[in-house]
């Protein structure tokens, strides 16, 4: 890589790949509306990336990540905001599950658009006065459970059975408490950790990770630096080891450009800090909303998106 700016901590710095930004000419006008996530599909073989854009639909990013392409909806779908997007197996079959953060409602895809079903909103006691808001911003798939994460309702996680299709378990609630265990402010994202296995849930404002099982029990709570909003995490086995990527909507100190935080998936540990706007230069990455892992032909790369305005771009390592 020629790029002479870099950001981050050995051996996990970073340059932009500006040659990478590959946003469809007809998808430019969408791209400020950017409010979502990625799913990557690690199947060997393929690769591709997937992610929501309001008024677009579907994209999807060649493994190479040299070209994207709109895979259309139906027109009931082409405008909703996809908080984030999820891939996964169950049938025997590839699915997207994105959660519609304003309407109450989780769509599961084909991976060419086609609708399978809608999960609407939960039909759990906590949920049966009507002013109580669901407005899910991001799932996990693990086995036949489909973990739902209500991060700016009322920040219950739920499961569905995606084979019955029934509901089959809830935990977690609102808290604003940034010491109370087992709730939270704002369960914008949620990941399985390949190494512990269990479900690890982003607790925005508190800067936290709380890991939880999979029957919803509290098993620990990792900070990282306070004031870092923590958006989502991504885990990618790379050189033997597991690590997780964090997206964050804020950095620590107040106003300042937020960061890339890279971790070790085993201990949380912080062991890289990129910087894309004050170090990189990318002007619009003032906040970030996603970041997933992605591998090509040995070499790794940070997908990323921004937010208010959104924005595209890719991170290649240094």
């Amino acid at each position: 890589m020629t790029q002479s700016k870099r950001s981050g901590q050995s051996p996990f710095a970073f340059a932009h790949a500006k040659a990478l930004d590959t946003l469809p000419a007809a998808a430019r006008p969408y791209e400020a509306n950017l409010h979502g996530g990625f799913a990557v599909d690690s199947r060997t073989g393929f690769g591709q990336i997937y992610y929501g854009m309001p008024g677009c639909g579907i994209l999807r990013v060649d493994a190479d990540l040299q070209r994207q392409e709109m895979i259309k909806l139906p027109d009931s779908l082409k405008p909703l905001n996809f908080h984030s997007t999820k891939i996964g197996q169950f049938d025997g079959k590839w699915r997207l599950f994105l959660p519609a953060n304003n309407d109450e409602m989780v769509v599961v895809l084909s991976v060419e658009g086609e609708v399978d079903f809608i999960v609407p909103r939960p039909v759990f006691d906590e949920y049966q006065a009507q002013d109580v808001p669901y407005l899910p911003t991001d799932t996990v798939l693990v086995g036949d459970q489909l973990f739902i994460a209500d991060g700016y309702g009322a920040n219950y996680i739920t499961s569905l059975d995606v084979s019955t299709r029934q509901w089959s378990g809830i935990f977690g609630g609102k808290s604003v408490d940034p010491t109370e265990n087992g709730r939270f402010a704002t369960a914008h994202g949620i990941h399985f950790n390949p190494v512990h296995h269990h479900l690890d849930i982003a607790d925005r404002p508190h800067s936290r990770i709380q890991s939880h099982g999979t029957d919803g029990h509290f098993i620990a709570s990792h900070k990282l630096p306070s004031g870092a909003y923590l958006c989502g995490i991504h885990y990618i086995e790379y050189q033997g080891r597991w690590y997780g990527v964090i997206g964050c909507l804020r950095d620590v100190e107040e106003g300042r450009p937020a960061p890339i935080y890279i971790i070790d998936a085993e201990s949380y540990d912080l062991i890289s800090t990129i910087r894309p706007k004050e170090e990189l230069g990318i002007d619009l990455a003032q906040h970030l909303h996603n970041v997933v892992f992605h591998v090509h032909n040995g070499q790794l790369f940070l997908v990323c998106q921004a937010w208010n305005p959104g924005h595209y771009f890719v991170l290649q390592q240094a």
